[in-house]
């Protein structure tokens, strides 16, 4: 009796004798099929092109970074292995898996192909994927850290110009570049559009003894250019309410400097990381953002008005 290796061996040449050769049959099944995915990809780029998303800002602390679909499985094991573990999930457990994939061969020496004719191997793969799945979806449904922003063009082409014309080597935002000139996000910011053209037009005749030298912008990149020095302050102003309203509603677990208490974070320097929208959506329930928090949600036992006085009072703390 032959053995199945044998066996496997005499079909392989009857089918082999029977076949046809790979050139040019079979490349030209290949050579189809290829044009055939490229044609859809050529159709895809043209009738959906891909949006991008505006330049990366290294002083924009509300942006929600999250990658592609297809890493969101291992973007949200990061999240069950925090600090100094992030390795393990990030490192170690890929590379184990990667491992085990290229063990398979001599894990797996059985003739049969079936799935349920190799239980172990078809479970193993099965929960894998599973796991991939689940993973994927976590990601997907989890909320963002961040409320999601409409930003103005103006301001998203201002800040293309301002790192274009490497403005940060005189100026800084948020304590980070040059400090040649003044820091754009305390003194420049506070200035209305037109002081700021004009400023950017002829600096020693608005700010005689200026150092800054005349700088060669279309209109419309100067107004660019000024919406994004004004949005870098981003304080809307509160009324003499705003103070009353934080100390009588939360007050009682958030800080602000010596007062207030500490069974919630302290809320001294929330402005210099959160901005207006994200407080506001977090007082009005909280557990869109944070499902594991404590603070009951203010929607409906504050006014719509009141919400947004406390937002805009934090907003401004640290800044």
């Amino acid at each position: 009796m032959e053995s199945w290796h044998e066996d496997y061996k005499r079909r392989y040449a009857l089918l082999k004798e029977s076949g046809k050769s790979f050139f040019p049959y079979a490349v030209f099944k290949d050579a189809c099929v290829a044009a055939v995915i490229l044609g859809a990809l050529f159709a895809l780029a043209l009738l959906l092109p891909p949006e991008l998303e505006p330049l990366a800002d290294p002083t924009d602390a509300h942006y929600n970074p999250r990658p592609e679909w297809y890493f969101l499985f291992l973007f949200q094991a990061l999240k069950f292995f925090p600090g100094r573990l992030e390795a393990v999930a990030a490192i170690v457990l890929p590379v184990l898996f990667i491992l085990l994939l290229m063990g398979v061969p001599w894990l797996d020496r059985g003739p049969r192909r079936h799935p349920l004719d190799r239980p172990l191997l078809s479970i193993l793969g099965l929960g894998g994927l599973a796991g991939f799945a689940a993973l994927t979806w976590a990601g997907l449904s989890s909320p963002m850290t961040n409320p999601a922003e409409n930003v103005d063009p103006n301001i998203i082409a201002g800040r293309r110009l301002y790192e274009h014309m490497n403005c940060m080597y005189c100026h800084s935002i948020r304590d980070k570049g040059g400090t040649i000139g003044p820091a754009l996000d305390k003194d420049a910011a506070a200035k209305t559009q037109a002081w700021l053209i004009r400023h950017f037009q002829d600096p020693q005749s608005v700010t005689p003894g200026s150092t800054m030298p005349k700088l060669s912008l279309l209109d419309d990149e100067a107004a660019s250019l000024a919406a994004y020095i004004q949005s870098l302050q981003a304080q809307e102003p509160f009324t003499e309410a705003a103070p009353k309203i934080f100390t009588d509603n939360c007050a009682a677990c958030h800080r602000i400097g010596n007062e207030g208490g500490d069974s919630g974070p302290d809320l001294s320097f929330i402005g210099a990381a959160r901005g207006k929208t994200f407080i506001k959506k977090y007082i009005e329930d909280p557990s869109q953002t944070n499902p594991s928090s404590a603070m009951p949600a203010y929607r409906g036992h504050l006014t719509e008005v009141e919400i947004e006085e406390i937002a805009r009072y934090l907003s401004r703390r640290g800044r």
